[in-house]
C-alpha cells in the first residue's frame, strides 16, 4: 500500500471573502481530509455559531414536519434521480444568506401545506356536520317534519339531538314525564356507528332546565334549518348536493397536496441536502485559523498522487487570493523538511507575504510529530479488504505503522478453522457467506464485509475439517470413509488431528506451537515497524530479542520438559531463555553509551530499570498469552462433543429399513421416523453451526486483539475522511465579497502605521508631562 497511501499536507492561506467558495472547491475534489483543531481552539467559534445552529435545528424541525405532512419517506429520496441541469441552485454571499434562503423555501411550502390542512379540516368538519344532519333528518322524516308543522308550535318547542349510545343510560330517568314534562322519541338504529338520535317536545318555559339535562348526557343539538325544510318535508336533495360539493372540494385539496408533493419532491430533497451541507460548512469553518486581518489559514491532507491536481485546481480558481504551502509526509523516512511555498506562479512568490508567513517558510517541520496527526488510508486488495472491518474494531492504524489487515486476513480464518474444523459445516458457511455477499452487495455498512469474512472462515473450516476427518460430525464423506491425515511439526513430530480425544496431548502441543508462531509474527511486525521508522537498533534490541526469548522457551519446554536438572546440564539449554532476557535488559543502556539518537534523552539507569521491568512483564505475558491458545483445543473438543451428542440422540430413534414389500402402515411409520431423524440432524447441526460458530469467531477475534495486536499495533490512527458536500439535488454557489488590490492594501497599511505612530506620540507626551 506504500506510496499510494502517503499524504501531502497543504497549509493554505486565503482571503476570507473566498472562504465558502474555497470549501466548496475542496468538496468537489473529494479527496481532501481537513485537519481537525483541538476542542479548546474551537470553543470560541462555537459560541459565535450558536445562533446559526439554533436556526438549523429549527429548520430541520420544520422540514421534518413538512415531510410528515406530505408523507415523504426516506426511501422516496433514495430512489430519486435528478439531472445535473435540473438541480436546485442557491447563489448566496455567505452562510447566513444560505440559511435565510433555505428558511424562506421551507416556510413557503410549510405555510402553504398548513393553509391547505386548515381548509381540509374545515371541510371535514362541515362534511361531518352534514352527515349528522342527514342522518338525523332521516330519523325525523318518519314523523312528517315540515316547515308548516314547525310554525304551528306556540307553547311548546321542538329540538333534535344526537349523542353517543353509551350516554343513554341516564336518559329515561332524566326525561321521565313526571320530573320533566316532555314528549320524546329515541332512535338507536342510527346511520352513524356508536351514535343515537332523539327529538323532544317540551314547554318553552323549561328551556333552561332542558339545557341542564342535555349537558348531563353530552348531547349535541341538530340544527333544524329552514333551508332544509319545505312545505312538503325535508329537502334531502339539497343536503346531498352540499355534501357532494364538500366532497369535491376535499378531493381538490388532496389533489393539490399531491401535486405539491410530486412536483416539488426534488426541491424538498435539495433543501434537505442544503441543511446537511450547512452543518458541514459550519464544522469546516471552525477549522480555520486567522492569519492576518483579512486572511484565513486552513490545513488539510490529500494523497501524494493527487497533489499536482489539487494545486492546479486551487491556483486556477483563486489565483492571487490564495497561498499554498505543501509538505510530503513520507512513512519510512525520519527527516526534517521545509514547506514548499506555492502561489499562482513562481515569480509571484515574493508578494503578499507578511512577517509571520516568512517565518513559517523558514521554520522546519518535524515529520515524526506530523505523522501522529496525519490520517490513514487503509488500502488493501479486494480479497483482503473485508477484514478491514475487524481491524477497525480495534482501531485505525497510525500513519507510520503497518496495517495488520493482510496478516489478519490469513491468521483469522486459520485460527477459526482450527476451532471449527468440519467440512460440512464449512460448506454451510461458504454458502451462507456467498448468499449474504450477494444479497447485501449494494447495502451500506459492514454487513457485506462480514458476509465475505464468513465465506473465508468457511474455506478454513473445510481445510481443517479435512485434517480432522469430520463431515457434519461423522468420519464419512457421503458414505466414503475419510482417510486419516497427519503432518510433521518441528519439535513435536507427527501430528494427527483425527481422533482428537486419543491424540489430545500431541494436539495440545500443536496448539501451543501455533500460539508461539502467531505471537512471534506479532513481534516480527513490531520489528518491521521499528525498521521502517529508522529505529533499527530498537528493532534488534527489543523485538528480535523477544522473538528469541519466546522461541527459546518453546524449544526448552518441548525438548527438555520441566526437568530442571536437564536445563542446567550441558549443553545448558537454559541459555536459550537467559541470554535473550539479559540482552533485553542491557542492550538499551549499551545503545545509550553508543549515542543512539532516540535513546539519548534517557539515562543509563532508567534504561536499565526499564529493560528489567520489560523483561519481567514479557515473561509473564508470554505465559498468559501462550496458554490462551489452549482455547483452540478446547473449542475444537466442544465442537466434536456437541456433534457426537446430536448424532447419538438421533440414533436413539430406532428406524426400521424401508423395503418394497412393506405394508402401507409400516411404510408410513418408517418414513415418519426417517423424517424425524433427518429433521433432528438438520436442527442439531444448525444449532452447532450458530452456537459454536459464534464462539469460534469471538475467540479468534480475542486471540488477535489481546495476544497478537498487543505486540505491535496501537490502532490510534485517524481515518482518512474526505470533506464532501452532497450535490446530488442542489448546487451552492457563493458570491465572493469585494476584495482589495495590492495598492489598496499597501495604502491601508500605511494609514494604520500612521495611526499607530500618532497614538504612540500621544502616549509619550503624556508620560513626559506626568513624570518629567
Amino acid at each position: 500500500m506504500g506510496k499510494k497511501s502517503e499524504m501531502t499536507l497543504f497549509k493554505v492561506t486565503i482571503n476570507h471573502n473566498f472562504k465558502h467558495e474555497f470549501l466548496r472547491e475542496l468538496s468537489s475534489l473529494n479527496n481532501i481530509h481537513i485537519q481537525t483543531k483541538k476542542d479548546s481552539e474551537i470553543k470560541p467559534k462555537i459560541t459565535e455559531k450558536e445562533s446559526s445552529n439554533a436556526q438549523i435545528k429549527s429548520l430541520r424541525q420544520n422540514l421534518d414536519s413538512l415531510y410528515d405532512k406530505l408523507d415523504i419517506k426516506e426511501n422516496d429520496l433514495k430512489d430519486l434521480r435528478v439531472k445535473e441541469d435540473d438541480r436546485m441552485e442557491f447563489v448566496v454571499s455567505n452562510l447566513h444568506e444560505l440559511i435565510s434562503r433555505a428558511s424562506d423555501e421551507i416556510n413557503f411550502y410549510l405555510n402553504r401545506i398548513n393553509e391547505l390542512e386548515r381548509y381540509i379540516n374545515r371541510a371535514v368538519i362541515e362534511l361531518e356536520n352534514l352527515k349528522l344532519i342527514n342522518a338525523s333528518y332521516a330519523f325525523l322524516e318518519e314523523y312528517n317534519l315540515t316547515r308548516e308543522s314547525m310554525a304551528d308550535l306556540k307553547e311548546l318547542d321542538f329540538k333534535a339531538y344526537t349523542t353517543f349510545t353509551k350516554n343513554l343510560e341516564k336518559f329515561d330517568s332524566l326525561f321521565n314525564f313526571d320530573s320533566f314534562p316532555n314528549i320524546h322519541q329515541v332512535e338507536t338504529n342510527f346511520q352513524i356507528e356508536d351514535r343515537a338520535a332523539f327529538f323532544i317536545f317540551y314547554p318553552r318555559e323549561l328551556e333552561e332546565e332542558l339545557r341542564e339535562r342535555i349537558n348531563i348526557i353530552h348531547a349535541e343539538e341538530v340544527p333544524i334549518l329552514k333551508k332544509y325544510l319545505t312545505d312538503e318535508g325535508i329537502n334531502f336533495t339539497r343536503i346531498n348536493n352540499e355534501m357532494n360539493i364538500i366532497n369535491d372540494t376535499l378531493v381538490k385539496y388532496e389533489h393539490e397536496k399531491e401535486i405539491m408533493r410530486n412536483q416539488n419532491v426534488s426541491k424538498f430533497a435539495a433543501i434537505n441536502e442544503v441543511l446537511q451541507n450547512i452543518s458541514e460548512y459550519i464544522w469546516a469553518e471552525n477549522q480555520f485559523t486567522k492569519s492576518t486581518k483579512d486572511r484565513l489559514r486552513l490545513q488539510f491532507y490529500t494523497p501524494i498522487r493527487n497533489k499536482k491536481n489539487v494545486k492546479k485546481v486551487l491556483i486556477d480558481k483563486f489565483k492571487d487570493n490564495i497561498i499554498l504551502d505543501t509538505l510530503d509526509i513520507l512513512k519510512n523516512k525520519a527527516q526534517k523538511v521545509r514547506m514548499e511555498k506555492l502561489r499562482k506562479s513562481e515569480e509571484d512568490s515574493k508578494s503578499d507575504l507578511d512577517e509571520e508567513e516568512i517565518s513559517d517558510e523558514k521554520e522546519t517541520v518535524e515529520i515524526e510529530k506530523l505523522r501522529e496527526k496525519t490520517p490513514t488510508i487503509m488500502r488493501n486488495s479486494r480479497i483482503i479488504r473485508p477484514f478491514e472491518a475487524l481491524t477497525r474494531l480495534y482501531g485505525v492504524p497510525t500513519y507510520a505503522e503497518i496495517d495488520p489487515t493482510p496478516f489478519l486476513a490469513i491468521t483469522f480464518p486459520l485460527l477459526f478453522g482450527l476451532m471449527f474444523g468440519d467440512m460440512g459445516h464449512g460448506l454451510v458457511l461458504i454458502t451462507s457467506g456467498l448468499i449474504g455477499a450477494f444479497v447485501f452487495r449494494k447495502k451500506k455498512g459492514e454487513i457485506k464485509n462480514y458476509s465475505w469474512i464468513i465465506f473465508y472462515c468457511g474455506i478454513a473450516a473445510v481445510f481443517w475439517g479435512y485434517f480432522y476427518g469430520a463431515f457434519f460430525g461423522t468420519e464419512e464423506f457421503f458414505g466414503i470413509p475419510l482417510t486419516p491425515l497427519s503432518f510433521n511439526v518441528p519439535l513435536i513430530g507427527r501430528v494427527s488431528l483425527q481422533n482428537i480425544l486419543s491424540n489430545a496431548f500431541t494436539i495440545f502441543l500443536f496448539m501451543i506451537f501455533v500460539g508461539v508462531i502467531h505471537i512471534n509474527i506479532g513481534w516480527f511486525i513490531q520489528f518491521l515497524n521499528y525498521w521502517r521508522k529508522k529505529k533499527k537498533y530498537l528493532a534488534l534490541s527489543d523485538s528480535l530479542m523477544k522473538i528469541f526469548l519466546l522461541t527459546g522457551g518453546m524449544i526448552l519446554i518441548f525438548i527438555y520438559g520441566f526437568n530442571i536438572d536437564a536445563w542446567l546440564s550441558y549443553p545448558y539449554p537454559i541459555l536459550l531463555v537467559l541470554l535473550p532476557g539479559i540482552l533485553v535488559i542491557i542492550l538499551k543502556p549499551i545503545g545509550r553509551l553508543f549515542r543512539v539518537s532516540y535513546l539519548k534523552e534517557e539515562s543509563i539507569g532508567s534504561l536499565m530499570a526499564e529493560g528489567t521491568i520489560d523483561t519481567f512483564e514479557t515473561v509473564l505475558s508470554i505465559l498468559s498469552n501462550v496458554l490462551s491458545y489452549i482455547r483452540l483445543l478446547a473449542l475444537s473438543l466442544v465442537h466434536i462433543t456437541l456433534m457426537l451428542a446430536i448424532i447419538t440422540m438421533t440414533e436413539i430413534i430406532s428406524v426400521p429399513p424401508i423395503s418394497p414389500g412393506m405394508e402401507i402402515g409400516a411404510f408410513l411409520s418408517a418414513l415418519g421416523l426417517h423424517i424425524i431423524r433427518i429433521v433432528g440432524l438438520i436442527f442439531g447441526n444448525l444449532v452447532v453451526i450458530l452456537l459454536e460458530g459464534l464462539l469460534a469467531f469471538i475467540n479468534s477475534l480475542r486471540l488477535h486483539f489481546y495476544e497478537f495486536f498487543s505486540k505491535f499495533y496501537t490502532g490510534t490512527g485517524i481515518d482518512f475522511f474526505p470533506f464532501y458536500l452532497n450535490n446530488e439535488y442542489s448546487i451552492i454557489k457563493f458570491r465572493p465579497g469585494p476584495t482589495k488590490d495590492l495598492i489598496s492594501e499597501e495604502i491601508d497599511k500605511e494609514i494604520e502605521t500612521e495611526r499607530n505612530q500618532e497614538e504612540l506620540d500621544k502616549a509619550t507626551n503624556l508620560i513626559k508631562k506626568e513624570f518629567f
